[in-house]
C-alpha cells in the first residue's frame, strides 16, 4: 500500500455551540475541533485503512498541542509536523439551519503560511505516494512559492499529485486574484477534486468543459466534481460517471468534502490501477457520512462505517 501525504494548514475550527447567559448578558460559546482541509484528508485516509502522514506547521502553543495530539490520536503520522513561535491558525465556524457552514479566519501571520521551504522534508526522504493539497497555501505569495517548490519537488520524486480546490475566498487578499494561482495546481495535479460551487468562481461560460480540457491537456488522469445534495460527477479521459448522493440528516457539513477526498486517496493508495468508479462510490458514502456529524476529525468514517 502506497502511503498517503497531505501538505498544508492544520488549524482548531472554534464551533459555535450555543450560548450562554450570565447577568443578562447572552455570550456564545464554542466547541474546539481539530481541522484544516488537508489535515482532515490525512485522517479521513487514515480512518480508512492508509497510512497516512502529514506535512506543515503549527505554533508553540497550546492549540498546536492539541492539533499534533489529534492527528496521533486518528492515525496520522506527525513527523513532519514542524513547530514555531508564530501562532496556530483558528476559524470561527457557524452553521445554519441546514447545517451549512461558514469560515471566520484567524490567519494573518500564522504557523501554516509561516512554513519555510528548508523546514520541509525532501521527497526523496520518503517513499514515493499520493501527495495531497489544498488552494489555502497558494493565497499568499510566501507560501505559495513553497507550496510550488514543493510540489513540483515530490512530482519529480514519483508522488502523484491530489488537489482539491477547496477555495475559501475570504482567505485571499483581493478576494479574485485566485484564479492563476489555482489554476497553476490544476495543470500539476494527477487527481482534482473540485465542487460546481467552485468551478463558477474559476471559468467563466462552460466552467466544467473549460476545466476538462485544462486538465486533460496537462497532467490529469481523473477530475471528480462534488454539488452538495445533487450527484457527483467522475471524468476521465474516456469516461464520465454520475453517483446519486444519499438522503441524511444534515448536522455539520465542515468536513464533507474533506472525507471524499480522504475516501479518494485511500482508494488511490491500494492499486497501481485505480479503480476511479469505486473510489467515486466509497466518496460518496464517505461524504454522506460526515454531514450528520459535527466537527471535521470526529465526522469522518471508518470502512465498518460505511460497508
Amino acid at each position: 500500500m502506497k502511503p498517503v501525504y497531505a501538505f498544508g494548514e492544520v488549524l482548531v475550527d472554534a464551533l459555535q455551540n450555543g450560548s450562554v447567559t450570565e447577568q443578562g448578558l447572552s455570550m456564545p460559546q464554542a466547541v474546539f475541533y481539530p481541522g484544516g482541509a488537508p489535515a482532515n484528508a490525512a485522517v479521513a485516509a487514515a480512518r480508512l485503512g492508509a497510512r497516512a502522514l502529514f506535512i506543515g506547521q503549527v505554533g508553540r502553543d497550546s492549540f498546536g498541542q492539541f492539533l499534533k495530539t489529534a492527528l496521533n490520536h486518528y492515525g496520522v503520522d506527525t513527523r513532519y509536523l514542524r513547530s514555531t513561535d508564530a501562532p496556530t491558525p483558528l476559524a470561527m465556524v457557524t452553521l445554519d439551519d441546514r447545517g451549512e457552514r461558514s469560515f471566520q479566519f484567524y490567519r494573518q501571520g500564522t504557523a501554516d503560511v509561516m512554513l519555510a521551504a528548508h523546514k520541509l522534508p525532501s521527497p526523496n526522504e520518503f517513499a514515493p505516494g499520493i501527495m495531497h493539497v489544498c488552494s489555502n497555501t497558494l493565497t499568499e505569495l510566501g507560501i505559495r512559492r513553497v507550496h510550488i517548490g514543493f510540489i513540483d519537488r515530490c512530482r519529480a520524486a514519483g508522488n502523484l499529485i491530489s488537489f482539491d480546490v477547496n477555495l475559501r475566498k475570504n482567505l485571499w487578499p483581493d478576494q479574485t486574484n485566485f484564479r492563476e494561482p489555482i489554476q497553476s495546481m490544476l495543470k500539476r495535479a494527477d487527481v482534482i477534486k473540485v465542487s460546481r460551487e467552485e468551478l463558477v468562481e474559476l471559468w467563466d461560460g462552460d466552467a466544467e468543459a473549460e476545466l476538462v480540457s485544462w486538465a486533460f491537456a496537462h497532467e490529469a488522469k481523473a477530475i471528480f466534481i462534488t454539488d452538495g445534495a445533487a450527484p457527483a460527477t467522475l471524468i476521465t479521459p474516456v469516461a464520465r460517471v454520475e453517483v446519486p448522493v444519499p438522503s441524511v440528516n444534515v448536522v455539520d457539513t465542515t468536513g464533507a468534502g474533506d472525507a471524499f477526498s480522504g475516501a479518494i486517496l485511500f482508494s488511490l493508495c491500494q492499486n497501481e490501477t485505480p479503480d476511479w468508479e469505486a473510489a467515486l462510490a466509497l466518496a460518496v458514502k464517505c461524504g454522506a457520512w460526515s454531514v450528520g456529524r459535527a466537527g471535521a476529525f470526529p465526522s469522518l468514517a471508518t470502512l465498518e462505517d460505511v460497508q
